[in-house]
């Protein structure tokens, strides 16, 4: 590696070596000619070599200089390559989350090339996101469209790209800066995004470009097994049909969301859903249809409500929403809302179009109940005494005391 690292030195060297050579010759001759050893006619041109000997002695001293701090830095950059991977594994050892991976990716390609801001832009339906930003947080939820700028226009083609480098790269509206270089990610052999690097001194190189490509790839892997491993969670926790959390995420979310609300004095409700006479749908329509309508009324729920409720497939035909923050009266609104949002328009299946009716209870904390089980006890009942009244409607729960037994099957109801 050393004698690799010298080559360049060397050739200056013997540049240099050359030049002193050049230099010192016509001054020895010129010695000789005071002497008389020499003919006084070749005095001048002694001294244009001597001229043309310091001049090359100069050039090489510069030259040399030059080659010194491009094997400095070249040196640099092979350290912090080194360091980019060595951190990079250490990441994946301690964990498996997307957003650890993503800044480690971004400090250690900023490391690597002296960036002055590097951006992780997500690739998104409609182009690119900016989801993670080092030394450039105005840039975050920035959008690209799909060939806009540098990184739209790396994310189009997935390959990787420097500017300026030519009249058919795109100059970039991303970070201000003299310079930029994007390279793309990929996750399951799919777009997953963009790591954009802008500024510094100096623009970069063909080689700078070719380190964090390589260091893509070498990413690569890391990127896959995170990848698999969130795919693994994701379908633990939610609803192979509808795409909605399942039971189990449900049961977590509002144990959390119980001691949040007890902590800070807060309330929120549990509103609790079930198709009416579902079991007539799948025997009139098919179970593809059933299957078909479940997915829609799930669609129609998750339109209904607000980002930070979260809204489960309790089982079958039940739904649950949690709803944080929201009282009693808030949860009522919600409620109606959903009721009339699933019901007002039929839904069209492959079978044919079908009209559906829900039943809702509400439950509020602390109103009626202080745990989980209190709550979807109190909930669920709300919801029997919704079917019993003719169905589609909305309940509230009654206080504690005085709740109702739920029932113990409502699938034909």
């Amino acid at each position: 590696m050393a004698h690799a690292d010298a080559g360049p030195l060397t050739v200056w060297g013997r540049l240099r070596l050359v030049a002193a050579a050049v230099v010192l010759l016509p001054l020895i001759s010129l010695v000789g000619v005071q002497a008389g050893e020499f003919d006084e006619d070749l005095r001048p041109g002694f001294l244009i070599a001597a001229a043309a000997g310091v001049l090359v002695a100069v050039v090489a001293w510069r030259i040399d200089g030059q080659v010194r701090s491009y094997v400095e830095e070249l040196e640099h950059s092979r350290r912090e390559f080194r360091a980019a991977l060595a951190r990079l594994g250490q990441t994946l050892e301690a964990s498996d989350d997307r957003r650890v991976l993503l800044d480690v990716i971004l400090e250690s390609t900023q490391a690597i090339l002296g960036a002055d801001h590097a951006v992780f832009f997500a690739a998104a339906r409609t182009g690119l996101v900016a989801k993670a930003s080092r030394g450039s947080r105005g840039m975050l939820e920035a959008r690209l469209a799909h060939g806009e700028g540098l990184a739209g226009w790396v994310g189009q083609r997935g390959e990787p790209a420097r500017w300026p480098a030519g009249p058919a790269v795109p100059v970039p509206p991303e970070p201000d800066g003299e310079t930029a270089l994007a390279v793309p990610l990929h996750a399951a052999g799919h777009l997953f995004g963009v790591v954009g690097l802008y500024g510094r001194a100096r623009p970069f190189s063909s080689d700078d470009l070719a380190t964090v490509a390589d260091f893509a790839r070498q990413a690569q892997a890391s990127i896959d097994r995170t990848f698999a491993y969130e795919e693994a969670r994701r379908l633990a926790i939610t609803d192979g049909l509808t795409g909605l959390w399942n039971r189990r995420h449900l049961d977590l979310r509002c144990s959390e969301e119980l001691d949040r609300a007890a902590r800070f004095g807060e309330e929120f409700a549990l509103v609790m859903i079930d198709l009416d006479d579902f079991t007539a749908v799948n025997n009139t329509y098919g179970h593809p249809a059933g299957d078909a309508v479940l997915v829609e009324v799930a669609n129609r729920l998750s339109a209904s409500t607000r980002q930070v409720d979260l809204v489960a497939r309790y089982g079958g035909e039940e739904f649950l929403l949690l709803l944080p923050r929201t009282n009693c009266a808030g949860a009522l609104e919600v409620a109606e809302k959903v009721r009339t949002a699933v019901t007002d328009c039929a839904i069209v299946t492959d079978a044919g179009a079908v009209g559906l009716t829900i039943s809702l209870g509400v439950a509020c904390h602390p109103a009626h109940g202080t745990t989980v089980g209190m709550l979807t006890a109190a909930a669920d009942a709300a919801l029997y005494r919704a079917k019993r009244s003719g169905k589609n409607q909305v309940c509230v729960a009654d206080p504690p005391a005085a709740s109702s037994t739920p029932s113990p099957d409502l699938e034909e109801s």
